[in-house]
């Protein structure tokens, strides 16, 4: 799991950081969109004066729509993804660009190819990287211990040594409403050229402030926290030629800010050493998709590869890894060929940015593109304190973050997990869909997107105890981005929980559902149909009167099905829903108005087209 940096988001000061990649929950399948029509009836609407159309109740998921997929499955994987990660511990586990990569990549292709069912390659690319070296800072004689650089900042050439250091002037220092902010060029004056500058995180990007010491002839920056933990900084785009720049947490911010108080004219002095490289590495996606099924509904699920080089990331993010290999195993061994191209992405460079998955949609053309159908992401599913969390795409447990794309089909595809879980009992809750993990580049494309996770650095409360045992008031994960993330810690309960449900999903989105929708009025009823589509009934209408009919998409507002007939002698006429066109649709299920004509009448009946798998 990536852990985003607070520039990207600016936020007021005092507020916390939103600098982690969090999870997910969400409703609509956009399955089979060039398929026969109809899952589910949710609601229905009359006509010209007619009475509420009924719809039938919603169909229970088959029994094998998990395609006897288990957790043990996933924890085969799990533990062979572990003792890769942990034979290269010397050299970085299985993080960007380590021989830990490329043997779990190995591991990854020869499972997939092992089915038979699967098409698997390799999506390589190049990714500038900044590793950190010494970090330290000592004012007059005293060693600060929270020193951290900042992403994509500068470090020294040489270390600095008896440099001043200075804080821009304002009246009331740390109140997070002045100059000490750095966020204008006229916050700074020459007293702070050839210092190293002390500002405080809030309001504008980190960029932002380091540019304008910069300007104002600044030797180095340190940007103090304004809350506990970490800075986790990043100085968005590099731009070589700004002054060194490092963050602090807040203890120490404001310890320093002290001193500087204290010295007065006297002035205070610093060393400060900042070692920072860049390098560009090569690296790859794991790309795999189902030799059967129809290339122009693509569903897709992924997971990271990539690990921190602090840890083993056996949770973060082998055991989604894990879980998708199981699923794939059972996708081959399902007995019948897929109605829908299934495609696997195995993420590169998540850990250093969301590289792989950003570097993969990119690459797509608009119309591959608009094939794909959904996205379902899986990033961390076996934290050891750990919550059954659904991304929430409808903002009904936790809000969408101002800016944050959410593609219609969203809440329906997490409605395949949620009525999944209500389907067997298992309590589940909804986690912020922010786009901070492999999803982000497909909602940014408008492709519908839901998934899994069951927790990082969120504190778990009270009520989630209720839900899902564990302990309230420490991290769901305490062992992210740790030397500890290791398969001891892994929670093989929310694996059992959690697998099963990626089969159920996947196999949702891979084979053509029965079409079970039943809507009726006093005129105008659509009777359920096996497998060959909808057959719509009008009644009560002059015999040897043309009737016409279109079944429109409200995603698009096309047409995404019509026809014509005529009215028999007893006054009835058949309309047959028997597929939708692909474009019109833009994906299975949704919400559709079947609008019939028939002399002077129009009569419509607006219908929600959802749906269950095999």
């Amino acid at each position: 799991m990536f852990l985003l940096h607070e520039s990207w988001f600016p936020r007021e000061p005092g507020h916390p950081s939103i600098g982690r990649k969090v999870p997910m929950s969400a409703h609509r399948i956009p399955a089979a969109r060039a398929r026969t029509a109809a899952l589910t009836a949710t609601t229905a609407l009359a006509l010209a004066g007619a009475s509420a159309l009924v719809a039938s109740p919603a169909s229970a998921a088959p029994a094998d729509s998990t395609l006897g997929v288990t957790g043990d499955a996933a924890m085969a994987h799990l533990s062979e993804l572990a003792a890769i990660s942990e034979a290269h511990a010397d050299s970085g586990y299985r993080a960007l660009g380590t021989p830990g990569y490329e043997a779990a990549s190995t591991y990854v292709e020869d499972t997939l190819e092992a089915t038979g069912a699967f098409d698997v390659t390799r999506q390589e690319f190049s990714v500038d990287t900044q590793e950190f070296g010494t970090l330290s800072l000592t004012v007059d004689g005293t060693a600060f211990t929270t020193l951290e650089g900042i992403s994509n900042g500068e470090g020294t050439s040489e270390p600095l040594t008896g440099v001043p250091v200075t804080v821009p002037a304002d009246e009331a220092y740390g109140d997070g409403a002045g100059p000490e902010l750095g966020c204008t060029p006229e916050d700074f004056t020459a007293a702070q050229a050839g210092t190293i500058v002390l500002l405080e995180r809030g309001v504008c990007a980190f960029g932002d402030k380091i540019t304008n010491a910069t300007a104002a002839g600044a030797a180095a920056v340190l940007i103090a926290n304004n809350e506990e933990g970490p800075l986790n900084a990043t100085a968005g785009d590099r731009i070589e030629g700004n002054a060194p720049s490092a963050g602090l947490q807040m203890a120490e911010g404001d310890a320093l800010l002290e001193q500087i108080l204290a010295a007065g004219d006297a002035g205070l002095t610093a060393d400060l050493t900042v070692e920072s490289t860049y390098r560009t590495v090569e690296t790859w996606n794991v790309l795999a998709e189902t030799k059967e099924g129809d290339p122009e509904d693509v569903q897709m699920l992924g997971a990271h590869l990539d690990g921190v080089p602090e840890g083993p990331g056996v949770n973060d993010n082998a055991s989604g890894v894990a879980g998708l290999l199981a699923v794939a195993e059972g996708i081959a061994g399902a007995g019948e060929p897929v109605d829908n191209r299934v495609r696997l992405g195995f993420w590169g460079a998540e850990e250093v940015g969301l590289v792989g998955s950003t570097e993969y949609v990119a690459g797509l053309s608009e119309d591959e593109l608009g094939r794909i159908s959904a996205y379902l992401n899986f990033d961390m599913i076996g934290s050891e304190n750990y919550v059954v969390g659904t991304l929430d795409s409808d903002g009904s447990d936790v809000p969408i973050p101002e800016g944050v794309n959410v593609p219609e089909g969203s809440a329906a595809l997490e409605a395949v997990f949620t009525d999944y879980f209500d389907g067997i009992g298992q309590p589940h809750v909804g986690t912020e869909f922010s786009g901070r993990s492999d999803y982000q580049a497909f909602i940014d494309n408008g492709i519908p997107v839901s998934g899994l996770f069951s927790g990082a650095d969120d504190i778990k409360t009270e009520e989630q105890v209720a839900l899902f045992g564990g302990v309230a008031g420490v991290q769901q994960d305490r062992y992210y981005h740790t030397i500890d993330d290791t398969l001891a810690h892994v929670n093989e309960e929310a694996i059992d929980i959690f697998v099963p449900a990626m089969a159920h999903a996947a196999s949702t989105l891979a084979f053509d559902p029965d079409p079970v929708l039943a809507v009726s009025s006093d005129r105008l009823s659509v009777a359920e149909l096996k497998l060959s589509g909808i057959d719509a009934t009008l009644t009560g209408a002059q015999p040897g009167s043309e009737v016409t009919w279109e079944l429109i998409a409200a995603k698009t507002g096309e047409a995404a099905a019509s026809g014509s007939g005529s009215v028999a002698d007893d006054g009835a006429a058949t309309i047959r829903v028997g597929s939708l066109d692909a474009r019109a649709a833009k994906g299975l299920p949704g919400d559709y108005t079947l609008e019939v004509t028939v002399g002077h009448d129009v009569l419509t009946a607006d219908v929600r087209i959802s749906g269950s798998g095999k």
